[in-house]
């Protein structure tokens, strides 16, 4: 018998039917590409695949793990001596042209497709089928993972040999060069967060460590990178080749997916408008003029009646939740004022809609017999109270500058009971403030509620969490994240597993969930031996997720 634990993404609210990726019996086509594999870092995966790169007299030059260099730019960044960004539409979208060649089964195909669809939700890029394009991305399965730095014209190749290469991290590695990136560990700032060890690295790969004038988009050099390689990438003695500094112990290289670093840059980059939500609302809610009938705002976009609230949770003063239906969900009236454009309402009901594939809540638009329910406007800013008020209940959304997936995500957070994390009961365990960068009379931005945490860990990619530099007078830090000050945060672009982890725990989402294993072909499962864990930490577990929750240790056969 083997115990495989898999961990949901949400708690068991109502949700599509999941997937258990576990070692079960395979009943269908295989390729070089295990299970099991798929939990390797991106570094680990590109080793194993790329030993026999370059073999073929038809292979380009491949230097630094798996970036394909022309000839004559060995000693260059290819993408700083050229041109290199894939052109942007009128739409504000990319489109980047793809084929993908014949060499793919069905179902390695549909593994490409869904690691190129996985920019669409939270970047502007769209990788699109080639339709007559002169440039494009050719997806081949040649000897070994590698790919082009930016857009060189023409097709060019990225190699996702069916050995090995077509995982979700692999694939979205293999992109982010065709888009213009380097690996983590070349940055120009890398000697202050990373110590190279070239006495362990393989004779004549010292090249992959050496560094390059890169633009880092004023991010933060990030362990979490998907571009980053691990600490024993091309070791000769399985001696550590990079070692993480300060912190020696902290974990670098194992990303399985873009982390939310990854994807602010690809934004700026390519200018999505892929600000950060703090970024945003510190924008739009700047030097505002405010009339008297509008609400005060505290912690730059909590709507409060008057003074007496300032330094009390609204929410909590109050029952504020929405009311809980007979089925088990939780609707909640809204009204879209004619403020807004076509394309706008169809920008805000996505945020709206988004609730309902995650949660048991259910925004819908108004009936005339509703006593209380949203009226989202396009007031001074992005602003909302703090959980149910009862009447019309005002959700400012300014038409200059609100309008993204994860604002509005925020501003409904707020409206139906939530703060922002960095106003948490146990903040200081996880962030240190520094009120002497904070701009005068902007303090109060920064107090600590004693808010109900849900059970949940302190949470850095929460859409509710501000970023590093929110309220600051001199552009130095105003929250630096402790023990480990490098830690990205502040830079969700949707909310995070937590976030929802949370929302079903305070409106008690709970449903059965479904499996949809045949699809996978799997077989030889013992459905009434599964049982529940929920667990605060997954040491000793397997699986995907790395954090807390809710798992189901699954008796089965091979």
């Amino acid at each position: 018998m083997i115990l495989q634990a898999a961990a949901l993404s949400v708690l068991l609210c109502c949700v599509h039917s999941y997937t258990l990726s576990a070692p079960f019996e395979k009943t269908e086509e295989s390729s070089g590409n295990n299970i099991e594999d798929e939990f390797l870092s991106v570094s680990e995966l590109l080793e194993r695949a790329n030993k026999d790169v370059g073999k073929n007299f038809d292979d380009p030059l491949v230097m630094f793990g798996d970036i394909a260099v022309p000839t004559g730019l060995q000693n260059a960044d290819p993408c700083t001596a050229r041109s290199c960004l894939w052109p942007k539409a009128t739409d504000g979208n990319v489109y980047v042209p793809y084929s993908i060649s014949e060499q793919f089964s069905g179902r390695e195909k549909q593994t490409i497709v869904e690691g190129l669809r996985s920019f669409a939700a939270s970047t502007c890029i769209r990788f699109t089928p080639v339709n007559g394009q002169i440039d494009f991305v050719d997806i081949q399965s040649l000897s070994g993972c590698f790919s082009f730095i930016g857009r060189r014209g023409r097709g060019q190749i990225v190699s996702l040999s069916r050995q090995g290469c077509v995982f979700k991290q692999i694939i979205q590695h293999e992109l982010l060069h065709a888009l213009g990136f380097d690996h983590e560990q070349t940055r120009s700032d890398r000697d202050q967060h990373v110590q190279i060890l070239l006495q362990n690295v393989m004779r004549g790969m010292e090249s992959n460590f050496r560094k390059i004038q890169t633009n880092n988009l004023g991010t933060p050099y990030d362990y979490n990178s998907v571009m980053h390689y691990d600490r024993f990438a091309f070791s000769r003695n399985r001696r550590p080749t990079i070692i993480p500094i300060p912190d020696r112990n902290a974990v670098i290289g194992r990303a399985t997916q873009m982390s939310p670093t990854d994807i602010l840059r690809v934004n700026r980059l390519y200018r999505c408008n892929g600000l950060s939500v703090s970024e945003i609302l510190e924008r739009a809610n700047t030097n505002l003029v405010r009339s008297d009938n509008e609400p005060i705002l505290t912690e730059l976009d909590i709507a409060i009646d008057n003074e007496a609230e300032r330094n009390a949770d609204p929410c909590t003063s109050r029952g504020c939740k929405w009311l809980k239906n007979s089925d088990g969900k939780v609707y909640i009236p809204y009204y879209i004022t004619n403020h807004f454009s076509s394309r706008e309402k169809a920008i805000i009901v996505r945020g709206l809609e988004s609730f309902s594939s995650i949660s048991c809540i259910r925004f819908r638009p108004t009936y005339s017999n509703d006593h209380e329910w949203l009226q989202i406007e396009s007031q001074n800013g992005c602003w909302s109270y703090v959980g149910r008020r009862g009447g019309k209940q005002v959700v400012s959304l300014a038409r200059s500058g609100c309008l993204y997936h994860h604002t509005i995500q925020h501003e409904l957070l707020h409206a139906l009971g939530f703060n922002h994390e960095q106003t948490r009961s146990d903040r200081d365990n996880h962030i240190r403030v520094l009120l002497q960068n904070v701009q005068s009379g902007m303090e109060h931005n920064f107090n600590k509620i004693a808010t109900l945490n849900q059970g949940t860990p302190y949470d850095y990619n929460s859409v509710m969490q501000y970023f590093r530099t929110a309220f600051s007078t001199n552009g130095q830090p105003t929250m630096i994240p402790i023990p480990d000050a490098n830690v990205s945060f502040g830079n969700a672009k949707e909310m995070s597993r937590n976030d929802i982890n949370r929302l079903n725990t305070l409106y008690q989402c709970w449903h059965r969930v479904l499996y949809d294993l045949s699809a996978e072909g799997y077989r030889n499962i013992n459905i009434k031996a599964m049982a529940w864990e929920d667990v605060a930490r997954t040491a000793g577990k397997t699986g995907p997720f790395k954090s807390f929750g809710w798992f189901i240790m699954t008796p089965m056969s091979r």
